[in-house]
């Protein structure tokens, strides 16, 4: 005799979008993790960024091809309001003279930020919130409803088999 939690032979176990959940929680964990990590240099240089000043700003205009527009890309040498040597880098930002302001961040290999705004960050922080969340959310009103499923199924098992009658001790 077969009890309620048993699977007759023959017939696999349904699981249900547990796994799959579970899943797009980890794919949407490691897209939020991109995001944040390759669209957030501004944010990071405006919230921990190395103060500095960028000199001798170059800016080169590149041209992408035939229809496919142009690039900018500027470099310029940075020194750190606290000494140190001053080394050549990539500069992001609105250059508008040969010296600018300017904030760093990863080192002597990261890039030099002029005037970085933390309201950048604002969209991949969001994206990423949505990427790793929703999955998340997901995956606990799947759970909920699961475990509402079975203690409703168990309590109208209860009921046909009347073990919910009364006993009075006589």
């Amino acid at each position: 005799m077969s009890k309620g939690g048993d699977v007759p032979r023959g017939q696999p176990e349904e699981v249900g979008p547990g796994p799959w959940l579970a899943l797009a929680c980890l794919v949407g964990l490691l897209l939020a993790y991109l995001v944040l990590t390759n669209l957030t240099g501004e944010l990071r240089a405006a919230l921990w960024g190395e103060p500095g000043t960028v000199t001798g700003v170059d800016c080169r205009t590149y041209d992408n091809g035939t229809g496919a527009g142009s690039s900018t890309s500027c470099s310029g040498t940075f020194t750190a309001d606290d000494g140190g040597p001053p080394f050549d880098i990539p500069v992001a930002g609105r250059v508008g003279s040969q010296s600018a302001r300017a904030w760093l961040v990863d080192g002597t290999s990261g890039v030099a930020y002029v005037s970085p705004a933390v309201w950048t960050g604002v969209f991949p922080v969001g994206l990423a919130l949505v990427l790793a969340g929703l999955p998340a959310a997901l995956m606990v009103a799947y759970v909920r409803h699961a475990r509402a499923q079975r203690a409703g199924a168990a309590r109208e098992a209860e009921v046909r088999n009347g073990s919910d009658a009364v006993c009075d001790g006589s």
